[in-house]
């Protein structure tokens, strides 16, 4: 990582802190069926350029528990439990190891389709493997979603995200030694680059997942999103960034390959409106006629995974694109 970057980026994240009463945890519906089970720990020890996770709570399994027993999961009807902390979940920094058990054991004999778990790759070793499959059963379908951003160096430099790849690749097969599934997010929108070079980053970045990471796994694309007391809005500030188009999204998914398109879904494409006020973030710009459209356009995209039909609304979309995206 930069140096210079970091230590700009960790002024920044200091003015971050949830308001006072905030819950140490809480749980929160993400999209459709789709909940997130959310861990204000003390703040991820990475400083990427796009990223605001601040920080809150020292979390200790004497504070969480009596906390965590209140969650009634039994009364909403779950297909996807994501299990979040402002950070890594399997960060023993900020989810220490008896209480990640005890979560392992809160969630587990759920019923719950899939429990999937946002982390670093650094995070993952064979021991949590090992007892995550312990405590929640061999036939739970788990997924682990982790940060990559890019295939290409000098992109992830941009971001400040340092990653050994010989390593990373080294955690995907262990993941897979394990069957947890993968969930590899992808960021389209990166500064300084014109919007053809962010859509090849992105289509490169595909190539590479697939080409190099085991069979199943799953790609998240992500536009980018403006967030309060990053560097990214420190940029747009001063003039050197803006937000990227919702239009410029689309164009990225029209020109993945068809043999991919049931290989990867996507997030953050305008849908959590409901859940960070404006001001707070800045999603991709569409104009007031588009808009909607484009809300029920990516709704449908992420509801439905068949690949002749996602090319067909695809099609649709981009061949009716809204004149505000050629201006």
């Amino acid at each position: 990582m930069n140096e210079y970057l970091t230590r700009e980026i960790w002024k920044m994240r200091k003015n971050i802190r949830t308001e006072a009463g905030t819950p140490v945890v809480s749980l929160v519906r993400v999209e459709n069926k789709t909940y997130q089970l959310l861990f204000m720990s003390c703040g991820c020890e990475n400083a990427c350029t796009f990223c605001n996770y601040g920080f809150d709570y020292n979390l200790t399994l004497e504070m969480v528990k009596p906390e965590l027993q209140k969650i009634k999961l039994e009364d909403f009807d779950i297909v996807e439990l994501e299990l979040e902390s402002n950070g890594s979940f399997l960060s023993e920094r900020e989810i220490p190891y008896d209480l990640f058990l005890e979560i392992l054991h809160f969630v587990s004999n759920r019923n719950i389709p899939v429990i999937t778990m946002e982390t670093h790759y650094n995070t993952i070793t064979e021991k949590k493997l090992q007892d995550i499959r312990r405590i929640l059963g061999e036939e739970q379908e788990i997924q682990f979603e982790m940060g990559f951003e890019s295939a290409d160096e000098d992109v992830r430099a941009i971001y400040n995200k340092d990653i050994d790849m010989e390593k990373y690749l080294e955690v995907t097969r262990l993941c897979k030694k394990y069957k947890i599934g993968l969930q590899i997010n992808v960021l389209l929108g990166a500064p300084f680059l014109t919007r053809e070079e962010q859509i090849q980053d992105c289509l490169n970045s595909l190539e590479f997942i697939y080409g190099k990471m085991p069979k199943g796994t799953i790609a998240v694309l992500f536009p980018i999103n403006i967030k309060k007391n990053t560097m990214l809005k420190h940029w747009q500030d001063i003039g050197v960034y803006d937000q990227i188009s919702s239009w410029e999204f689309v164009e990225l998914l029209h020109r993945i390959p068809e043999e991919y398109l049931d290989k990867f879904t996507i997030a953050w494409w305008g849908n959590r409106e409901n859940t960070f006020t404006k001001g707070i973030m800045q999603f991709p710009k569409t104009c007031d006629k588009c808009r909607e459209r484009l809300m029920k356009f990516y709704v449908d995209f992420y509801c439905n995974c068949n690949p002749h039909y996602r090319k067909k609304i695809l099609d649709e979309i981009w061949t009716t694109r809204c004149e505000c995206d050629k201006k």
